[in-house]
């Protein structure tokens, strides 16, 4: 059951992008805040409007106003914004009980030092697929946040996916991983539907057989029981067309390309 201990809190959004849109529309959804204590902050007037209108949250384009009596501050802007609004802000954010952060390579401990020596600091890398309520979520808590602090979080991001709580040393590597690897799903289904296109298949077939492979491929993943190793050696029958693909991809090194894909995000992650 989910809990409903923040449901009279405060909370601002520093922020109103699609992240901090899948949070608030889960909050909504299931009540995990009231949403009439939901105040977002963003630097366009035209996203304020459409977070207000489509969810019924107030707005405020002012951060000390929008800051103001705060409970809990989701940080929910670019990495390379964090030191300007942390410093700019500072005693606005050291108030509140709680200190949730959303972006990549920003530790928790850079968080602290700009703020009160007392502040809680929650991190959490979450990805797009929250926007589905089908996000992967991790959460990790900074030098004052308690296992309870960070069970509180995790219980209130469980609404818009599956989340797993880390030390805070693996958030690089996971932001690197589930953080940008909805983008690496994407370029995969792309690339599988324009040479599908090219051998012959009207485009809107194409699309819907694509997506529909990767959205079963991945309830298989979850709902099978089994891994990915024997799900992939199931469907890769000897001599058959799955097995001539797979000898491609294994001979092209794209284990390779993908290990270094992923080892240079985590490292962008870190420089961030």
């Amino acid at each position: 059951m989910i809990s409903k201990k923040f449901y009279d809190k405060k909370v601002a959004f520093i922020g109103s992008g699609n992240m901090a849109e899948a949070i608030i529309s889960g909050f909504v959804k299931y009540d995990i805040i009231n949403r009439a204590n939901i105040v977002c902050n963003d630097i366009s007037q035209e996203r304020l409007q459409f977070i207000s209108h489509k969810y019924a949250v107030s707005v405020q384009q002012d951060k000390t106003k929008a800051l103001e009596n705060a409970d809990i501050i989701f940080l929910a802007i670019k990495p390379q914004q964090f030191n300007f609004v942390l410093e700019e802000y500072s005693k606005d954010i050291s108030k509140a009980k709680l200190i949730v952060t959303i972006a990549a390579g920003v530790s928790t401990e850079f968080v602290e030092k700009k703020l009160s020596k007392k502040s809680v600091v929650i991190r959490v890398m979450p990805n797009t697929p929250a926007l589905v309520g089908k996000g992967a979520i991790a959460v990790c808590g900074g030098a004052n946040a308690t296992k309870e602090n960070i069970s509180d979080i995790a219980d209130m991001f469980s609404v818009i996916g599956r989340v797993v709580c880390v030390e805070e040393k693996l958030m690089n590597a996971i932001t690197a991983v589930s953080g940008s690897g909805p983008a690496y799903v994407f370029y995969f289904s792309e690339i599988m539907r324009n040479v599908a296109e090219n051998l012959g298949i009207p485009s809107d077939i194409a699309k819907a057989l694509v997506y529909q492979t990767i959205y079963g491929s991945g309830k298989m993943l979850i709902e099978s029981g089994l891994d990915d190793v024997v799900l992939r050696k199931n469907v890769t029958s000897p001599g058959g067309t799955t097995e001539k693909a797979m000898e491609e991809f294994i001979n092209s090194n794209f284990s390779e390309i993908v290990s270094s894909a992923l080892t240079k995000a985590k490292k962008r992650a870190e420089e961030l």
